[in-house]
């Protein structure tokens, strides 16, 4: 990863944009990391396994009470406490 101060990403853009293909670029300002330009596949794979929280005081009452009485299968069913789970169960 290299970093470049926000002043030579505003005068070589192009040079950094495909130098963020390649890598991921973290930007400064006044010497403070405040940006990462990366490239978008990069983005997706960050991304993909992305999960939103919602609080269920937002949703509607039939679709919590769904949430609340399902069930979740065994292979999915995991702890946070334990050790043994390999990150592909907890969605990594």
């Amino acid at each position: 990863m290299v970093t470049v101060a926000a002043a030579d990403v505003a005068k070589n853009f192009g040079e950094w944009h495909d130098r963020a293909l390649n890598e991921p670029v973290v930007v400064t300002k006044y010497g403070r990391e405040s940006v990462v330009v990366l490239s978008v596949d990069t983005f997706r794979q960050l991304t993909s396994h992305y999960r939103e929280v919602v609080d269920t005081s937002e949703m509607d009452e039939i679709v919590a009470e769904g949430i609340e009485h399902s069930d979740i299968p065994e292979e999915y069913r995991w702890n946070s406490t334990d050790v043994d789970v390999p990150n592909s169960r907890r969605g990594m």
